[in-house]
């Protein structure tokens, strides 16, 4: 049995086809092989091919942080510009937010995506923040280009969670604090509660000073945001790329909410009575 066995995996090893170029590119950049991807491109593999949900090889470089293999891939014309068809994303938000463990290399790849004028820069300022990067920080404010409020909520994120140094070279920039709309204590203390979505999710809101909290108990793990008032019923999310909630009232309650992201569709809540 065990020879019959063994023969019907040499059997099927031998009629497996040999991989593509193509095949063999996305194997080598995955791998850091950037000897193997020098050689094939050479062979005429098209930098740009792509595999699954749009992906390209620099995706899979900056997304495991292939310094030498990326090098490659720019200095061929790989496209910086296409985004996956799965979650969206470009190479720079691969490389400030990869799957696994963020390193040294991956800052090394913005920095080199930041250079060549890759998109997206917002969120690598963002998570630049997040880390308490301040070379990644200055690396995306040398380049320039970054709009007034985005300058604005990521010196608010900073100084929300205490990283000075970052705040100093956004103000050097230029970032100035938002202008918060003011809402009475009385008022801001409506919107604290419960709410939940149609499938049960929750999120606590409360209040935290002059602004709001919101407490996301479903994310793994949990997340906590500030909420700063844009006007009478509308907040910005803090840290969230342009995201703001939008209250709804009724009457002299607040009923809910919608989650509103600059690009997709809004996620509403409602709120849980009695809580």
């Amino acid at each position: 049995m065990k020879i019959l066995i063994a023969l019907g995996t040499v059997l099927a090893l031998a009629q497996a086809p040999a991989p593509t170029k193509a095949e063999q590119f996305q194997d080598a950049a995955r791998k850091g092989d950037a000897a193997a991807v020098k050689k094939l491109l050479d062979e005429g593999v098209d930098v740009n091919t792509k595999f699954r949900y749009n992906a390209t090889a620099l995706f899979y470089a900056c997304d495991a942080g292939h310094v030498d293999v990326v090098k490659v891939l720019l200095d061929r014309g790989a496209d910086m510009t296409v985004k996956d068809t799965f979650y969206g994303f470009t190479p720079l938000m691969l490389s400030v937010n990869p799957a696994r463990k963020k390193t040294p290399a991956h800052t090394e790849i913005a920095k080199l995506l930041l250079a060549k004028g890759a998109p997206g820069k917002e969120i690598a300022l963002s998570a630049a923040v997040d880390d308490d990067d301040e070379g990644l920080v200055k690396a995306v404010l040398d380049g320039g280009g970054v709009a007034a409020a985005n300058l604005s909520e990521a010196l608010e994120q900073a100084r929300e969670e205490k990283k000075p140094k970052v705040a100093a070279a956004l103000e050097q920039a230029g970032a100035k604090p938002f202008d918060e709309f003011k809402i009475e204590p009385a008022q801001l203390a409506r919107f604290a509660g419960s709410y939940k979505n149609a499938t049960g999710n929750e999120i606590v809101v409360s209040v935290s000073g002059s602004r709001l909290s919101a407490h996301i108990t479903a994310a793994p793990p949990e997340q906590h945001f500030t909420l700063i008032a844009k006007d009478a019923t509308t907040f910005r999310g803090l840290g969230m790329q342009g995201t703001t909630f939008v209250f709804a009232i009724e009457g002299d309650k607040v009923a809910g909410f919608a989650i509103t992201p600059v690009q997709g569709n809004p996620a509403k809540y409602t709120r849980v009575e009695g809580k």
